[in-house]
């Protein structure tokens, strides 16, 4: 059977080892030891604040449930 394909791009949370800012608003500052989302796209490391995190999370999730719904929706009309 054929490898599942990935939706999700490769994410993780992190503890900064050093002072970083934040890939979508550059005056937020991640202090070193604070947690933080990292997101590898292509061959590079987005890091994202927490506050940032839990708007792309959320994102993520409203997204996602708009899939399922659609998949279950396309089930029913070729079951029903």
């Amino acid at each position: 059977m054929p490898k599942l394909k990935r939706l999700l791009v490769s994410a993780c949370f992190e503890t900064a080892q050093r002072r970083r800012h934040c890939s979508r608003n550059q005056e937020h500052v991640i202090c070193q030891g604070d947690k933080c989302l990292v997101i590898k796209e292509s061959m590079s490391k987005n890091n994202y604040c927490m506050a940032c995190a839990t708007l792309i999370l959320q994102k993520a999730r409203e997204e996602l449930v708009c899939l399922i719904i659609e998949s279950e929706e396309d089930n029913d009309a070729t079951t029903g």
